[in-house]
C-alpha cells in the first residue's frame, strides 16, 4: 500500500480526506486523485522524475479504508505519535450481560411443602440438568410443562426456596389484574423456544443500547444488580413474541414466543 501510494505521489493525509468524501457520496465509484496530487506534490518536471498522468490513476474507497486500517495499526499506543486513529465500539449491551438458554424440561414434581412451586429438571446442554424452582404452581402442573422446549437464565447465583436449590429461572409471560397492593396475577404461561433451537443454544437479543457481548459472571450479575435492571423491559408483544424493549428474542430456528400471553410481561 506504502508503494501504492508513493507512486501516486499522494501523502497518507490526503488518502484519508478522499477517504471522507468518498464515504460522502462516492462509495460505489473510484475517487480521482487528480485534485489530492495537485495539492500535496509540485511538478514532476521540477523533480525531475518520470510523472504519471493523474487523470489515469484512481484510489477506490476500498483501498483508502486499508490504507486508514494500516495507519491505524502503524499508530503509537497511547498519546504517543503524530497521529492516532482510533475505532470508537459500542459498548457491551445490558440485556447481553444476562446468560438466556434454551432448555427442555425433562422432569417436574411440586415442590413437597408448596403448592406454589414445581421442580423441574431442565437440560440445558451441560453435564447434568439444572434443578430450577418456579412459582408457576397455580397455573401449571408437572405434566403441563414435561418436554417443553423453554428459556432459562442461566447466569444467577443459585439460591434455596423453600429449602430447596434452584440454579436459574425459568421464564414465563404472564398478565395481572388490580394495581398497587391490589395487583395479583391472573395469567401465567411459559416463554417458549422454537422447536428447532438446539438444547443449551444462546439466545441473542441485538439491542439498542449496544453491541452483543459474553455473559457476566453470577457473582458481577448479582453484585450489579444486572437481572434487577434488565427485567421492566421484559416484554411480549402484540404478537406474543419476547423482546427486550423492542428487541426481539431470537435463537437460530426462530424467535422465541409466549403467544398465550401477547402484549404481557415477561420474568
Amino acid at each position: 500500500l506504502r508503494c501504492r501510494l508513493t507512486r501516486i505521489r499522494m501523502s497518507c493525509s490526503d488518502a484519508f480526506a478522499l477517504l471522507g468524501t468518498a464515504h460522502r457520496g462516492l462509495s460505489s465509484t473510484p475517487v480521482a486523485l487528480a485534485e489530492a496530487r495537485q495539492r500535496s506534490a509540485p511538478s514532476s518536471s521540477s523533480r525531475g522524475e518520470r510523472g504519471t498522468s493523474a487523470a489515469a490513476l484512481t484510489l477506490s474507497p476500498a483501498l483508502l479504508a486499508g490504507a486508514l486500517v494500516a495507519k491505524s495499526s502503524r499508530s503509537v499506543k497511547g498519546r504517543e505519535g503524530r497521529h492516532a486513529y482510533n475505532v470508537v465500539r459500542r459498548a457491551q449491551s445490558l440485556v447481553s450481560q444476562i446468560d438466556f438458554r434454551v432448555g427442555q424440561i425433562v422432569s417436574c414434581e411440586r415442590h413437597p411443602e408448596s403448592d406454589k412451586l414445581l421442580v423441574e429438571k431442565i437440560d440445558v446442554g451441560e453435564e447434568a440438568p439444572r434443578q430450577i424452582l418456579s412459582g408457576i404452581g397455580k397455573f401449571l402442573t408437572p405434566d403441563d410443562v414435561v418436554g417443553s422446549r423453554v428459556v432459562i437464565v442461566s447466569n444467577l447465583k443459585a439460591r434455596k426456596l423453600a429449602g430447596m436449590p434452584s440454579e436459574g429461572m425459568l421464564l414465563c409471560a404472564s398478565k395481572t389484574e388490580g394495581e398497587g397492593e391490589d395487583e395479583i396475577l391472573s395469567e401465567l404461561c411459559l416463554v417458549e423456544a422454537p422447536e428447532g433451537a438446539a438444547v443449551g443454544e444462546r439466545v441473542q437479543i441485538e439491542a439498542e443500547d449496544g453491541e452483543i457481548g459474553e455473559p457476566f459472571a453470577p457473582n458481577k450479575v448479582a453484585k450489579k444488580k444486572i437481572f434487577e435492571q434488565v427485567a421492566p423491559d421484559l416484554q411480549t408483544d402484540a404478537e406474543g413474541t419476547v423482546q427486550y424493549k423492542s428487541s426481539n428474542f431470537v435463537t437460530t430456528a426462530g424467535p422465541c414466543t409466549a403467544k398465550a400471553i401477547p402484549s404481557g410481561r415477561v420474568s
